[in-house]
């Protein structure tokens, strides 16, 4: 009545190649997360896209300020918002962003390669290395 299973334990356990991690994709100018034409959200595809989504969401999240993520994600520069730039210092800010990225559990290194005020926002220039491949991307954050 039932089917016969035949093999071993050894087929059920997962394949030594690890899944491509993934996250939620988010819609940086509504500020809701993406859904598909089925109503269902969206996720990254590939790892450079993960690791682009991953960082968009470091760097525009404050630090402690959501109690679901650790003390360790999150920038602090975001506190300064409402400051003038010239206040503020593109070296700390970088610093900053790049020690965020880094404590990433996937996030190997990052260097942000370029950092610029452009109007009422900051972007960054960024290279990161992950555990399983590298990406360039440009990150818009700080929206004063």
């Amino acid at each position: 009545m039932f089917p016969e299973l035949t093999g071993d334990e050894s087929q059920l356990v997962q394949s030594p190649d690890n899944p491509i991690p993934w996250t939620y994709k988010f819609d940086w100018s509504t500020k809701q997360l993406q859904q598909g034409p089925d109503g269902r959200y969206l996720r990254t595809t590939t790892y450079a896209e993960y690791l682009e989504e991953t960082a968009k969401k470091i760097l525009n999240t404050r630090r402690f300020r959501y109690e679901v993520y650790s003390e360790r994600y999150g920038v602090d520069f975001l506190y300064e918002v409402g400051r003038m730039p010239s206040g503020m210092s593109l070296a700390v800010i970088k610093t900053q962003a790049e020690e965020a990225l880094e404590a990433h559990s996937e996030i190997e290194r990052a260097e942000v390669v370029d950092i610029r005020f452009d109007g009422n926002r900051i972007v960054f220039g960024l290279e990161i290395e992950g555990t399983r491949g590298t990406t360039r991307t440009e990150v818009d954050a700080w929206q004063r």
